[in-house]
C-alpha cells in the first residue's frame, strides 16, 4: 500500500492546530482568573509551564506551516477543538456533580470556536463535486 503524503501532511496539520487551539484556550482560561481563582503555580512549575506554552506554540506554528488547511480542513479544525473544549468541562462537571465558573468559562470558548467553525462553513465557496457532498 502507498503511503499518501498529502493526506498526512493534512492530518498532521490538521491535529497540530486542533491540538494546540484546545490546549492554548483552555490554558489561557485557567490562568487569566477571570473566570475562576487563578490557580497558584509554584516557582519550581513556572518552568514546565512556560515550556507547555512554548510546545502549544511551537505545535500550532508547524500545524500551520506543514500544509496550508483548506476551508473544509480549517472548519474541522474548528469544530474538533470545539468539540474538546465543551466535552472536557461538562464531561467532569456530570461526573463531580460540580458546576464551577471555569466550567462555564472553558466552554464558552468552546462555543466561541464552534460559532467560527459554522462562520467557516457558512462562507466556504460551493463548488459542484464538494467533498462534503460525496458518500464514501
Amino acid at each position: 500500500m502507498k503511503m499518501n503524503r498529502a493526506a498526512i501532511r493534512s492530518a498532521s496539520s490538521f491535529f497540530l492546530v486542533t491540538f494546540s487551539t484546545a490546549f492554548l484556550f483552555t490554558l489561557g482560561a485557567r490562568l487569566t482568573g477571570w473566570f475562576t481563582r487563578a490557580p497558584e503555580v509554584e516557582p519550581a512549575q513556572l518552568q514546565s509551564l512556560g515550556v507547555a506554552i512554548m510546545v502549544a506554540v511551537v505545535c500550532l506554528a508547524v500545524g500551520a506551516g506543514i500544509r496550508r488547511l483548506s476551508a473544509g480542513e480549517l472548519q474541522s479544525a474548528l469544530l474538533g477543538a470545539s468539540a474538546v473544549l465543551l466535552s472536557t468541562p461538562l464531561a467532569l462537571a456530570v461526573l463531580t456533580g460540580n458546576w464551577e465558573l471555569s466550567t462555564a468559562a472553558v466552554s464558552g470558548m468552546g462555543v466561541l470556536t464552534l460559532a467560527l467553525g459554522w462562520l467557516v462553513a457558512l462562507t466556504r465557496k460551493g463548488r459542484l463535486h464538494d467533498e462534503d457532498s460525496v458518500d464514501g
